[in-house]
């Protein structure tokens, strides 16, 4: 039986690395608390590459909540499915040789996962603009990255500039040899990207072009990119 899922998540992402504060003994800890219980489903995936970590653990998942369904009476007569609060951990396992995998643990409660028939997303329209005048004059590359607003979309976007020659290089924030030169997507412990600081000394909000700095974004973790 495949049960077909209404891709509509309110997803709570944690990062597996964060540049000011990280823990992966805390991380690991948590994904074996999850494992202990019987209250979740989930799903992991190791792979060269955070985005093919991802991908294939949220494959498993779906995979998992089917055949979790398929076993509720009082769920699997439905065709769609909405799955609320699904949270992400992160972690990076060393290698021989010096490579690095990243380990991608993906997880909901079961009590998260509720029939859909006939369900509406409806986008919420009041949520305030980006000022266009501001980003008329950031260049493209920019102002793509400063759209995306989940840490596994940034970053995935970030990859794909730097395979298309539009980013010269990239990297976590404590890895920077001269973090001033690089602009610095900074994103929060529950995966949302905060916003994009540009780059030198004085940096700026990209968003609202008012002064801004790493020192505001305490706990959190950033990507650095060089145009």
């Amino acid at each position: 039986m495949n049960i077909r899922l209404l891709l509509t998540f309110m997803v709570a992402c944690l990062p597996f690395f964060t540049a000011f504060a990280d823990n992966v003994d805390e991380i690991k800890a948590q994904i074996n608390k999850v494992k202990k219980s019987s209250s979740y489903i989930y799903a992991e995936s190791t792979a060269p590459t955070e985005a093919d970590a991802r991908s294939y653990a949220e494959s498993k998942l779906y995979e998992e909540i089917n055949a979790w369904v398929a076993t509720q009476k009082k769920l699997k007569k439905s065709s769609n499915f909405v799955v609320n609060n699904r949270k992400e951990l992160w972690t990076m396992l060393s290698m021989p040789r010096g490579s690095n995998m990243y380990r991608s643990f993906i997880y909901v409660k079961k009590k998260d996962i509720i029939p859909a028939e006939n369900a509406v997303v409806i986008a919420n329209e009041s949520l305030p603009p980006v000022e266009e005048s501001i980003q008329s004059q950031l260049p493209e590359v920019v102002s793509q990255i400063a759209a995306c607003t989940k840490y596994g979309d940034m970053a995935e976007k970030i990859q794909q500039m730097k395979t298309e020659g539009k980013i010269k290089s990239y990297g976590r924030y404590a890895s920077l040899s001269n973090p001033d030169k690089y602009y610095l997507a900074i994103y929060n412990r529950e995966g949302k990207v905060v916003t994009v600081l540009t780059p030198g000394p004085d940096r700026r909000n990209v968003k609202t072009n008012k002064p801004d700095g790493v020192k505001n974004y305490s706990g959190c973790g950033a990507i650095g990119f060089e145009l």
